[in-house]
């Protein structure tokens, strides 16, 4: 089969030449064949995004060719990327990016308005895409009268307009619950197996794989691997394989330490849904902030800071709560700071109290409810994770395994995210406190 898209030698820096500087594609070479179904997989920061902002023709290269359909993209100019997008590549958004003053049909119909259809063509052919996604009936409302799971359905039937052969979808279950991402799961898999679209996702939960027909695994911008999918070779085996040497901790504890829990990896949590320029800016301070570099109140100002005038641009209330959110970060490694010292001198002695504290920070904003049961075995990961006993792959493992098989019982996405709260505060220990393999 032929290769609908090709990547040669790319490479791509945000702010080249300043000192936020960040090269987020390193020589990346691959092809992606018509009627693949291919997946990006890898932690947050590791370039995932940017690669398929570049292969939609979003963001600009510094070096190498990107080659869709036979038309080098990357001599295109920005006329020329606009109207190439709008026939060729359909984008599936995570944050949906509804125009909040048209209807839904308006949303839908518009991509069909910039390629010279008449209105009631554009209408028509509209009311056929929401009708696919059972969405005809919410035509006439607007963005505030629609659900998450509603608005995703919106933002995948808008991609379909102009029948594009590509659709590339951003995290497209990031911001949906369970049911409505098992359903645009089901969605993707249907337009790749009945309409032969070429799909890309772009994801970090390995469970969203389960359609997949080529995996690419990425890390530091860098694709690292790729697997083919075949009825001999299942997902569930690339993933565990992936998984296996991921998990090392021979092997990677401390790389993942050093990389991929660095302040990039915080700047896309906290940031999620902002652009890459307002990422990396924020980046840059933080790193400054966790370095001691500047204190908690000129952090805050620079992230209240006009964007133009060297700040990040946020409203002065995502300000204060970033701001105190990193301190509570700063705070709670100078607490892990002494328990390691504790710990380096007595290895079994108990830190009930210390992990205590740590369990009720990163359980801070979490809504549900946790038993004592799970409260124990929330602890026991903590001190396991903190004595490097386990890696922080495993530790949300624990999190997310059934109670019955002695797990914490999390959903997935929950074990996620308080994983990374988790790693939030253990990485920048080893330059604390030492390396963790000495403990």
């Amino acid at each position: 089969m032929s290769a609908i898209i090709k990547l040669e030698n790319v490479d791509l820096w945000y702010d080249k030449g300043k000192p936020t500087e960040v090269q987020a594609l390193k020589n990346v070479s691959l092809e992606i064949e018509k009627g693949d179904y291919v997946a990006f997989f890898g932690p947050s920061g590791c370039g995932k995004t940017t690669i398929l902002y570049a292969l939609s023709g979003i963001d600009h290269l510094k070096n190498g060719n990107i080659f869709v359909n036979g038309t080098n993209i990357a001599g295109l100019s920005n006329t020329e990327l606009a109207i190439f997008r709008q026939t060729n590549i359909g984008i599936i958004f995570q944050q949906f990016n509804i125009l909040p003053s048209l209807t839904v049909l308006q949303n839908v119909a518009l991509p069909m308005s910039f390629v010279g259809k008449n209105p009631e063509e554009s209408e028509r052919e509209a009311r056929i895409l929401l009708k696919r996604l059972n969405m005809d009936e919410y035509a006439d409302r607007y963005q505030f009268e629609l659900s998450g799971g509603q608005q995703q359905r919106v933002g995948i039937a808008r991609a379909l307009a102009n029948n594009p052969q590509v659709i590339v979808a951003d995290e497209p279950l990031g911001n949906l619950d369970s049911v409505n991402a098992k359903n645009v799961l089901e969605f993707l898999r249907e337009l790749n197996e009945k309409d032969g679209k070429t799909i890309i996702m772009v994801t970090h939960e390995a469970w969203s794989l389960r359609d997949v027909k080529t995996i690419h695994y990425m890390k530091d911008g860098i694709v690292t691997g790729t697997k083919k999918q075949t009825s001999q070779h299942t997902k569930a085996d690339a993933i565990s394989a992936h998984l296996a040497n991921e998990l090392d901790p021979a092997k990677t504890e401390m790389a993942l330490l050093k990389n991929e829990l660095s302040a990039r990896v915080l700047s896309n949590f906290l940031l999620r849904g902002y652009s890459m320029d307002e990422i990396r800016r924020f980046e840059f301070h933080l790193k400054e902030r966790l370095k001691g570099k500047i204190k908690t109140d000129e952090f805050e100002e620079i992230l209240d800071r006009p964007f133009k005038e060297g700040g990040v641009g946020l409203w002065k209330g995502k300000a204060k709560r970033l701001a105190q959110y990193v301190e509570g970060i700063v705070e709670k490694r100078h607490d892990i700071h002494a328990v390691y010292q504790i710990i380096e001198k007595y290895p079994e002695l108990p830190i009930r109290d210390e992990v205590k504290q740590i369990r009720d920070w990163i359980l801070l904003d979490y809504k549900g409810a946790v038993s004592h049961e799970q409260a124990l075995s929330i602890d026991q990961a903590i001190s396991d994770r903190m004595r490097n006993f386990i890696s922080s792959g495993q530790f949300t493992q624990v999190l997310d395994m059934p109670e019955r098989k002695h797990g914490v019982g999390l959903s997935f996405r929950t074990a996620e995210r308080l994983s990374e709260k988790m790693e939030t505060i253990m990485s920048g220990a080893e330059t604390i406190a030492g390396p963790l393999a000495s403990l």
